[in-house]
């Protein structure tokens, strides 16, 4: 078990004369409480306490341990806050790099966020036309999205966006009405090349139920922003991540379509060359963005 909970709960029962008392101070069952103290004296090898139904005696031996104990958990409590200022107090540098798209649509926004709450920290943010190798670039992490991680590089999974399925209004009033997948082969479907062709759905009413449609495409683009412009110009269909059609959904330039699906999850990573050792700064700066992109990959 815990020592230095072992050790708590120790003390509290020290502290209220009862393991009752202390268990329910603590949020644990009493019996918890009882296997703590019973860990504690095996670990020590000493008896600390004498317990009895009615009356509980701390020992010589757990006497002359408690002021021991409160020093230990007092130590561990001001641990705890050097931390949480070292946390805060970050300082350093990070060489990012990321999609266009990406990076424009998101990154940038969320990388100001992060500025804003350590001042001490310095991005270079590299933005490129094409899939990143931070190996390559000399960069200390590339942000990609997609569902493949590439054999060279260490991964962490930092969000999966649900995707939709939309068209301007204009296109959907004017071709034949979409209420199952199976009815996209029939529509011209602008596709992104990481998401590819082959579109899957699971139906939000029963997971088990899934599929896959091959659908029809007179253009393939490998650019999030070139995609936009090619739907909002009635040129057909398109499967992108919520974050990047949202607002042209809000705003009612794009309608999506087959709602009680769900669509071709994208995943969102972080990827590096070497997970041996990860600076304190870049694991702060993931864990920010894991948060942050909790807030962008809600549905519409």
């Amino acid at each position: 078990m815990d020592r230095l909970k072992s050790m708590e709960v120790f003390v509290a029962v020290v502290d209220d004369k009862s393991l009752t008392a202390a268990a329910s101070k603590l949020d644990i069952s009493r019996s918890m409480a009882t296997r703590h103290i019973n860990a504690l004296e095996e670990s020590l090898g000493v008896k600390l306490l004498y317990r009895s139904t009615r009356n509980l005696v701390l020992t010589s031996n757990g006497e002359e341990l408690v002021p021991f104990c409160r020093e230990i958990l007092k130590q561990s409590e001001m641990l705890y806050h050097v931390a949480q200022h070292q946390h805060s107090a970050l300082e350093g540098k990070i060489a990012l790099a990321s999609s266009i798209s990406f990076g424009q649509l998101y990154l940038a926004q969320s990388v100001e966020r992060f500025l804003e709450r350590h001042p001490n920290v310095s991005i270079e943010l590299h933005i490129f036309d094409k899939p990143v190798d931070a190996i390559k670039e000399g960069v200390d992490i590339a942000i990609e999205g997609g569902n493949r991680l590439p054999d060279q590089l260490i991964g962490r999974r930092l969000a999966d966006f649900p995707s939709v399925i939309c068209a301007t209004p204009e296109y959907i009033n004017t071709h034949e009405p979409i209420r199952e997948p199976q009815d996209l082969t029939q529509h011209n479907c602008l596709v992104h090349k990481k998401l590819g062709q082959v579109w899957s759905f699971t139906d939000k009413g029963n997971a088990k139920n899934g599929l896959s449609v091959k659908v029809k495409s007179n253009y393939t683009v490998n650019d999030t922003t070139i995609l936009l412009k090619a739907t909002l110009s009635s040129r057909g269909l398109c499967c992108l991540p919520v974050p990047d059609v949202r607002d042209y959904i809000e705003s009612g330039l794009l309608t999506t379509v087959l709602d009680e699906y769900h669509v071709n999850q994208f995943g969102i990573w972080a990827l590096y060359a070497s997970r041996h050792y990860q600076p304190k700064l870049h694991k702060a700066f993931l864990d920010f963005l894991v948060d942050d992109l909790k807030h962008a990959s809600r549905g519409v």
